[in-house]
């Protein structure tokens, strides 16, 4: 950096001082003028974009830091504290909301346990099944706080198989998010999009909480965006493991505490449409694996980093890294669209949008499958 862009950045911390003083000046005229969900978003979206570049200096400071060569393409050593601002942004803001339903509680301890957990692996290394005991920990927690999956009738042995499920479901989505966080914006401008529709469906069927908390989560997810998607350049930084696994922890339980409609088939298809890209990511990436024998067991399946997943199957067709994040965004604002349509709807609509998705997702996947052998073969003769 030149000593002119030294003193820009460095007076891109500005922000977060004047987030810190909202509270304390616009907040009774805003909320006066029922202009509390702009407050929010406008307090996240400052606090998060002020504390990057702080973040940015404290972990180059203590070589939080990923430097170039193997899987990585950047060409320099790049801090992966990011996670870290968005985390305390969530947290400082949500904080800032009155009278807060008992679920809060839960998504607060769990999402620090993730979050926790998540910054001492960007640090130290930790082992997959250190991190995937933290996973279960943590959703513990928010099992204990009522934040369970919904739909399933209310019987003893359904109770169950609903908690069996709740598990998988968040363990599943945070992993998946994790492994998205391969190029640059992705994991984050596909969060972003899911809150934004997670907002949009919260608003229309009057659920307030979940409302406000997707728009704090979409303000701290947008005041890191854009560090680290730069058109025509490399991000400044990244989410390191603490932040990927934040994200999709978080995004999973909201997916959970989420009131989607009027009918609870709808509570299962909405979920399952906004979450298409990382769903199939992580059931085609897996089976993959194990059909060709690239894994043995279950143990290696946790430990197993490859570029195969969904984006990099993307990357092969020859679409460029910022191409496939605007790709997959725009793919998930189309499945977000069609969740739209069923707020109001019942099982056998619930059924016709998964379907239409299923088929989409089916096509891509085929399709990119079919062109990945083509090419083999091309290379091969």
């Amino acid at each position: 950096m030149t000593d002119r862009q030294r003193i820009l950045f460095r007076l891109l911390v500005l922000p977060f001082l004047v987030a810190l003083l909202l509270p304390y000046t616009l907040k009774n005229w805003m909320f006066d003028h029922s202009l509390d969900l702009f407050y929010y978003l406008f307090v996240s979206f400052l606090m998060s974009f002020g504390l990057i570049p702080i973040f940015y200096k404290l972990g180059v400071i203590m070589d939080i830091t990923d430097a170039p060569g193997g899987r990585h393409h950047h060409a320099r050593l790049t801090p992966r504290t990011g996670g870290i601002a968005i985390f305390i942004t969530f947290i400082a803001t949500l904080n800032l909301v009155t009278n807060p339903p008992v679920e809060f509680r839960g998504l607060f301890w769990a999402s620090t346990i993730i979050a926790g957990i998540g910054i001492i692996d960007d640090i130290r290394s930790l082992p997959a099944f250190v991190k995937l005991i933290g996973q279960f920990i943590a959703t513990i927690v928010l099992v204990q706080h009522g934040i369970v999956l919904s739909f399933i009738p209310d019987h003893a042995f359904m109770h169950i198989i609903s908690i069996t499920l709740t598990f998988l479901w968040i363990i599943g989505i945070t992993n998946a998010i994790n492994f998205l966080d391969g190029l640059d914006g992705l994991a984050t401008g596909l969060a972003i999009v899911i809150s934004f529709f997670c907002a949009v469906i919260s608003y229309t069927v009057g659920n307030q909480f979940m409302l406000i908390v997707s728009i704090i989560f979409m303000g701290s997810l947008c005041g890191f965006f854009p560090y680290n998607f730069r058109f025509r350049k490399r991000a400044l930084i990244f989410l390191g493991d603490g932040g990927s696994t934040f994200i999709g922890f978080t995004l999973a339980a909201m997916a959970l505490y989420g009131d989607w409609g009027s009918h609870k088939s709808v509570g299962l298809a909405i979920p399952i449409l906004l979450f298409a890209v990382p769903i199939t990511d992580i059931l085609l990436t897996n089976i993959m694996r194990i059909v060709t024998k690239k894994v043995h067991s279950f143990k290696e399946l946790l430990e197993y980093t490859g570029n195969d997943h969904f984006h990099h199957r993307l990357k092969n067709l020859g679409l460029r890294p910022k191409t496939v994040v605007i790709v997959i965004c725009l793919f998930t604002t189309i499945m977000g669209l069609l969740s739209l349509l069923l707020k109001r709807g019942d099982i056998f609509e619930s059924l016709i949008a998964l379907s239409i998705g299923i088929i989409i997702v089916i096509l891509i996947v085929s399709f990119m499958i079919f062109q990945e052998r083509r090419n083999c073969k091309e290379v091969k003769n």
